[in-house]
């Protein structure tokens, strides 16, 4: 069985966003795709995560783990493997390493969001910018053009603020790009925040915000983390889970003291192709399987 590593994966995707958008859109829509939510295990510092799905002929689990005190001492926080197989005979196909391809999965789907719920976003806001946000920034930059994007960061470690805007200059990959002091300086004029940082206390605050602000909410994959101060879900307009069931065990969700809600799938929001918001809207990203059994599948077909 041969075995793809990190950078063989990363070689298969480059410059490839528009396919593995729409690969992962398409997904979301196939009457075929099952999955179950994804199940954690503790490790000591951090989680792993086991997530299996199938899609059309194929059927995968990704076996991931994340420790996100791992930056402290090296530079990867995530680590794991994705085993694809043959859905109709069970034949293990490939195994692939699936750091970056977890990196791609969340960025597309974000993408996806924006897509619909913000169609004429121009400002984009990154709190977190570790290696995610350049996924993040390329993603956006498939769908709305870096003519038209304009880049906001904020990092409590400035090195990493630092970085991401030099790195924003050097790929010339949006119009206009600058770095604040504060979470509210970043997001202040922002028609999409994306918050990609492991914080368990809530720092957005909805009245820093825009009235028709788009949030990707992508930090909050696990119990205990948390991105969103309480005002932002109770204010919302609306608000799009990738699984409902995982948002209210591991997202955002995992704290709303209503359980009658009113929440809309993200495969409902690409079917209606009209939500479009003039008020506050939140997807609660927390990651399905889906995504991943879609990214394998097109990684697998590269190579035939």
């Amino acid at each position: 069985m041969r075995y793809l590593s990190d950078t063989e994966v990363k070689n298969l995707l480059e410059n490839k966003w528009p396919q593995i958008i729409e690969a992962i859109e398409s997904a979301f829509l196939d009457s075929t795709a099952e999955m179950i939510p994804k199940t954690y295990l503790d490790g000591l510092g951090g989680d792993f995560r086991a997530m299996p799905a199938a899609l059309g002929d194929y059927a995968a689990l990704k076996w991931i783990s994340v420790f996100p005190s791992n930056w402290q001492k090296e530079k990867h926080t995530i680590h794991g493997t994705l085993v694809l197989s043959d859905r109709r005979t069970g034949e293990t196909l490939i195994a692939m390493d699936c750091r970056t391809l977890t990196a791609y999965r969340t960025a597309a789907t974000s993408a996806i969001a924006a897509k619909y719920c913000a169609p004429k976003a121009e400002e984009f806001a990154f709190i977190g910018c570790g290696l995610q946000a350049k996924y993040h920034i390329e993603a956006y930059e498939s769908i709305f053009s870096h003519m038209k994007m304009s880049v906001e960061l904020y990092d409590k470690n400035e090195k990493a603020q630092k970085d991401l805007f030099d790195w924003i200059s050097e790929e010339n990959i949006a119009r206009a790009w600058g770095r604040n002091k504060s979470v509210k300086q970043a997001v202040q004029h922002a028609d999409v925040v994306t918050t990609l940082t492991p914080s368990t206390e809530g720092y957005l605050d909805i009245l820093d915000l825009k009235s028709n602000c788009h949030i990707n909410a992508v930090g909050a994959d696990a119990v205990g983390k948390r991105e969103l101060m309480p005002n932002v879900i109770d204010g919302a307009e609306f608000i799009v889970c990738d699984d409902e069931e995982q948002a209210r065990h591991s997202g955002e969700l995992q704290y709303n003291v209503w359980p009658n809600l009113e929440l809309h799938s993200l495969a409902s929001v690409i079917k209606k192709y009209t939500w479009a918001s003039k008020q506050i809207s939140v997807f609660d990203s927390t990651g399905v399987a889906i995504e991943d059994v879609a990214i394998a599948n097109f990684i697998y077909n590269e190579l035939l």
